[in-house]
């Protein structure tokens, strides 16, 4: 096919450098990244002009195609009734035009491409590394939760970790043999920070998003690994799978290990002579004791008077009633709910309920990924067993997912449309379940259906057509890419990634370049449209 001609060099530098800064700025500033993303899109037309673009597209449309994505917007908001939302919508989503037509067609080589990856790993590393400063200043900072201690949301982070650390493995593994010198020195630093940093920021969704993607990955890539690393990568394989089990068989056997005591095993006193109230009938726990038992509210209220300022019958931090948080303290901590249990709490202890923490698992610098399985697994059970949706983040997740199925079938075809998708999951939220909160309102984290909440089947088709067709037309699968899109694809199960403006754009560019820019290493295969391919 006919190849690209050659462009000066310097006008290639400034696109490569501003690339490099794209990807560098994408843990840190959504404005930053609009700002370089619309610099990039006005100075690629000095680069190639706009008949060179129209010329090219002619014999290889498909860098093309994920424009289409935002015509997709484009032509659905023609019928909202909601503009000021459409437009909205129209907004954020205009990166999927203005990346691809900036990329496409340019002349890319291999090491520009490796230098732009190693922008973006930087620029995770050193976003990951201002969090823990965060972390550390948290006080001052009024951070309570590891997850906001990331400039982007947790879980867009965690996704950027992951690819940052795959990348950096398989360039760690390609330079293995020739020996430890200070770049594979740093390789393996920022390999071994990463992963210590995605266990200790415990997104559950990234995490589970990397091991699923690592197990999947040996299946597509089976021939191209080396007979005698079969057995390590399969063993691996195994041991990724296995070790989620034993963390979650260990969290479920905290909780339910222990059976309801017969009344008569129970104390029916305090220490103080006082009447205990046990409720036998409820089974709800914390750390696999029980909540209802063992309680006596008047020394309860009077000696949390006496240890702090918030008053008893006030609300904490969070805005639940002070004497259930205390309550389900004390039961996270194996202690009776009266004077006794209360004494036997630190000064940190009282400020850690007051700020609103039910368990002693949950505070900071105690909470990690275990403790973050077991919360969920308490979310689970709470639901269970009172039916209260709110501020249970899985189950919260499945009502969204029940109300996204709703407005597909009743909008099938052509969906709710662009701006509509809002006003559409409020009423049927609304109606779905009176119990759930207005203030926790909000779409399926899931985004597939969310596509299909706006498009419809017939929109989610083309839209699925316009960023797989090209994949099945290039056929460059090398395995950086492969991880790549089961690290999105597979998120996307979980949430609504490509809604947020860093995954969206970090989608968009690595997408393009991954798969119409060169070849990453002389052995793989440079596909069929790659544009530079005899540029090697």
């Amino acid at each position: 096919m006919q190849q690209i001609h050659d462009i000066k060099s310097p006008k290639l530098l400034i696109m490569e450098g501003m690339l490099m800064s794209l990807a560098f700025v994408l843990p840190f500033s959504e404005a930053l990244v609009s700002i370089i993303t619309v610099l990039i899109f006005a100075f690629s037309w000095i680069v190639i002009s706009p008949k060179e673009k129209f010329s090219y597209s002619r014999n290889n449309p498909f860098p093309l195609f994920p424009a289409g994505v935002f015509l997709l917007y484009l032509i659905w908001a023609t019928g909202t009734q909601h503009s000021a939302n459409a437009i909205d919508e129209i907004r954020r989503n205009i990166f999927w035009f203005l990346i691809p037509m900036a990329i496409a067609y340019l002349p890319l080589k291999r090491e520009q491409l490796n230098r732009i990856l190693y922008a973006f790993v930087a620029g995770v590393i050193i976003s990951s590394l201002v969090a823990l400063v965060r972390w550390y200043f948290r006080g001052s900072m009024g951070i309570t939760d590891i997850r906001e201690a990331t400039l982007n949301p947790h879980i867009g982070h965690s996704l950027l970790v992951n690819f940052a650390l795959f990348f950096l493995a398989t360039q760690f593994f390609r330079y293995l043999k020739s020996g430890w010198k200070i770049h594979q020195i740093a390789r393996f630093a920022g390999l071994l920070f990463l992963f210590i940093f995605n266990i200790w920021l415990h997104s559950l969704l990234g995490l589970f998003t990397l091991l699923t993607s690592l197990i999947i990955l040996p299946f597509f890539t089976y021939h191209e690994i080396p007979v005698k690393r079969r057995k390590f990568i399969w063993g691996g394989v195994l041991v990724l799978l296995i070790i989620p089990f034993l963390m979650i068989g260990s969290e479920l056997y905290r909780q339910y290990h222990t059976t309801m005591p017969k009344p008569g095993q129970v104390a029916k006193f305090t220490a103080n002579g006082n009447l205990y109230h046990n409720d036998f009938t409820n089974t709800l726990r914390e750390n696999g004791h029980f909540i209802y038992l063992n309680i006596c509210l008047p020394e309860l209220q009077k000696e949390w008077n006496k240890r702090s300022s918030l008053n008893f019958r006030s609300t904490d931090a969070n805005g639940f009633p002070v004497k259930s948080t205390i309550i389900r303290y004390l039961t996270s901590k194996g202690l009776t709910k009266d004077s006794v249990g209360v004494s036997q709490l630190s000064n940190e202890d009282i400020h850690y309920i007051a700020e609103g923490f039910a368990n002693y698992r949950y505070v900071p610098g105690r909470m990690n990924l275990k403790a973050r399985i077991y919360q969920t697994i308490w979310e689970l059970d709470a639901f269970r067993m009172n039916g209260n949706p709110n501020n249970k983040s899985l189950v919260q997740r499945w009502e969204y997912t029940r109300a996204a199925l709703s407005i597909i079938g009743k909008h099938p075809f052509f969906g709710a449309g662009t701006g509509n998708e809002k006003t559409a999951f409020t009423q049927i939220l609304s109606q779905q379940n009176p119990e759930l909160k207005p203030e926790n309102f909000s779409h399926a984290h899931n985004q597939y259906l969310n596509y299909l909440v706006t498009f419809g089947i017939a929109g989610f088709v083309i839209l699925m057509f316009l960023l797989v067709y090209p994949l099945i037309r290039v056929r460059k699968f090398s395995p950086l890419l492969l991880f790549f899109l089961l690290n999105i694809g597979l998120a996307n199960l979980g949430d609504d990634n490509l809604q947020t403006h860093t995954i969206r754009t970090f989608f968009v560019l690595f997408y393009s370049l991954l798969v119409f820019g060169p070849s990453l290493f002389a052995e793989e295969s440079a596909g069929r449209f790659v544009l530079n391919e005899n540029r090697q």
